[in-house]
């Protein structure tokens, strides 16, 4: 069974999409900070759907912390996308970015 941790700091956006990887037969773990996203992590999720804009340790800085310690594809969801696809996120380790285009 495929394991997918969702790291994102708002309940309805978990919830919505926990439940949609679980009927589908995956493995769901989640975090709603940065500091408990990197703790899942090291559980060796197959994927990681990671929000940008988290308390205590944000997304990029996640990714920055866990690059190296995960094989693992991670794609930020996140709200922000106007200056996002350049900078900071490529340099962290970034594959893609994706904007939460559903409303929970």
């Amino acid at each position: 069974m495929y394991k997918i941790l969702i790291a994102d700091d708002e309940p309805d956006v978990v919830s919505l999409v926990k439940d949609y990887f679980e009927l589908n037969g995956y493995l769901v773990l989640t975090a709603k900070n940065g500091a408990e996203a990197v703790e899942q992590a090291s559980k060796a999720p197959d994927l990681i759907l990671l929000d940008i804009n988290m308390p205590e340790m944000n997304g990029l800085s996640v990714c920055r912390r866990i690059r190296d310690s995960v094989a693992c594809p991670i794609i930020f969801l996140t709200a922000r996308i106007e200056g996002q696809r350049q900078g900071g996120g490529l340099r962290g380790g970034r594959r893609r970015l994706r904007d939460k285009a559903f409303f929970a």
